[in-house]
C-alpha cells in the first residue's frame, strides 16, 4: 500500500513539473476599435450615418422645444379666462412631458444605433483579425484600450486592420 501511494505521489510530481514544459509561449496582439471606427472608410461612413440620425433627432427636439416655448409665451397673455388658463397649462405640461420623452428616446436611439454601427464595423474587421492572428502567430488579440497599461508598437496591428478594411469592397 505504501509503495502504491509513493508511486502515485511521484507520478503527480512528475506530471506537475511537465505541465510548464508543455505550455506554448503566447503572443498577444492589440487592436484599437475606436481608431478603426475613426480612420477606416467603413467606420467613417458609419459615423456619417450616425451624424445624420443625430441631426434629424436634434431637429425634432428643437421643434418640440419651440412648441413648449410658444405655449409658455401664450400663458403670459393677460386676457385669459380661468378655464382657458387651465387648458393652456395642461397643454403646456403635456408638451413639456412629450419634449422630455422625445429627448430621452432620441438619446437612447442614437446610443443604440452607435452600438450597432460599431458592432457592424468590428464584425467586418473580425475576419481580418483572424487572418492576421494566424499569419503572425497571435494566440490572443485584445481590443479594449482602457484595460491595457502598455502595448508595444510591434503588437499593435490597428494600422494593418484599417488598411485591409479600406481595401475591401
Amino acid at each position: 500500500m505504501k509503495r502504491l501511494s509513493l508511486s502515485l505521489w511521484l507520478s503527480a510530481v512528475l506530471l506537475l513539473s511537465a505541465v510548464p514544459a508543455l505550455a506554448q509561449a503566447s503572443k498577444v496582439g492589440f487592436v484599437n476599435p475606436q481608431r478603426i471606427i475613426n480612420e477606416s472608410k467603413i467606420g467613417k461612413i458609419a459615423q456619417e450615418d450616425l451624424a445624420r440620425l443625430g441631426k434629424e433627432k436634434d431637429r425634432l427636439v428643437r421643434q418640440a422645444m419651440d412648441k413648449v416655448n410658444k405655449l409658455q409665451a401664450g400663458l403670459k397673455e393677460d386676457a385669459l379666462s380661468v378655464s382657458e388658463q387651465q387648458s393652456r397649462e395642461t397643454e403646456l405640461r403635456r408638451a413639456a412631458r412629450d419634449y422630455e420623452q422625445l429627448v430621452q428616446n432620441s438619446n437612447q436611439e442614437i446610443q443604440q444605433e452607435e452600438r450597432q454601427l460599431i458592432r457592424f464595423v468590428m464584425r467586418r474587421a473580425d475576419s481580418i483579425l483572424k487572418g492576421i492572428a494566424k499569419e503572425q502567430g497571435f494566440t490572443m488579440i485584445l481590443t479594449d484600450p482602457e484595460i491595457i497599461g502598455y502595448v508595444d508598437n510591434s503588437m499593435d496591428i490597428t494600422d494593418r486592420v484599417i488598411k485591409e478594411l479600406n481595401s475591401m469592397n
